[in-house]
């Protein structure tokens, strides 16, 4: 049965099966149809392979869903070193993980129920806490800060692609909120005809930042730090 995933091209000789391939027609298949569709069999069946011929490269499901966290973060930008100051930086891997994360969100969950099991999986994270190293935290600010940086922009792309307040938008009336008791409802609806997503994403992003440098400058310790 054809799934409608994009396959690897296969003109003239068969193209090699190899671990590669097999990731990114995972990520294809999840993003078409969702995690409850990803089996060994219906990729084998992607990939015009035998189903036990998965297994000379992706042992078992749990390392196709490592690896598929492993694509996508490979997907996130790291910006040079050379390009910008830490902050600028920041800004550029938060809207590349958001980018990461608009481009597959039916592979979100993944990114935070799976573990980073490989060295490939790690590097965006590694290059986040040597931008926070470079704005002058120690290991513990750093780790509640890359936490609250990841759970805003995966927290924002959640609800953005949910529709978050889509039942309170410009089409719904003023008065029906009012009549069910939603007063500030009825005018926060009027707001959101035409809102520019990225600039809140921005905006929001910002007040991070904010409250970033403001813990710095206070020199407070994390709790339990």
């Amino acid at each position: 049965m054809t799934t409608g995933v994009a396959r690897p091209e296969r003109a003239g000789a068969p193209t090699p099966l190899d671990r590669a391939t097999i990731l990114s027609t995972a990520v294809a298949l999840v993003d078409a149809h969702g995690l409850a569709a990803l089996n060994m069999r219906a990729l084998a069946r992607e990939l015009g392979v035998g189903t036990m011929s998965l297994y000379h490269h992706v042992p078992n499901k749990d390392a196709l869903l490592d690896g598929i966290v492993e694509v996508l973060n490979e997907e996130i930008e790291i910006p040079d070193l050379e390009s910008g100051s830490w902050d600028e930086r920041a800004r550029r891997m938060a809207r590349s993980l958001r980018a990461v994360a608009l481009a597959h969100p039916n592979c979100v969950p993944l990114l935070v129920t799976r573990p980073f099991s490989t060295a490939a999986a790690l590097r965006p994270c590694e290059a986040a806490f040597q931008v926070l190293e470079e704005a002058g935290l120690g290991p513990d600010r750093a780790i509640v800060t890359l936490r609250t940086f990841v759970a805003y922009v995966l927290g924002f792309v959640m609800m953005e692609s949910a529709g978050f307040l889509s039942g309170v938008g410009p089409d719904r009336d003023p008065e029906e909120l009012l009549e069910l008791g939603l007063p500030h409802l009825a005018v926060i609806a009027s707001h959101l005809a035409d809102r520019d997503i990225n600039a809140d994403f921005d905006a929001g992003l910002h007040l991070v930042e904010l409250g970033l440098l403001s813990w710095l400058a206070s020199g407070a310790r994390p709790a339990g730090g």
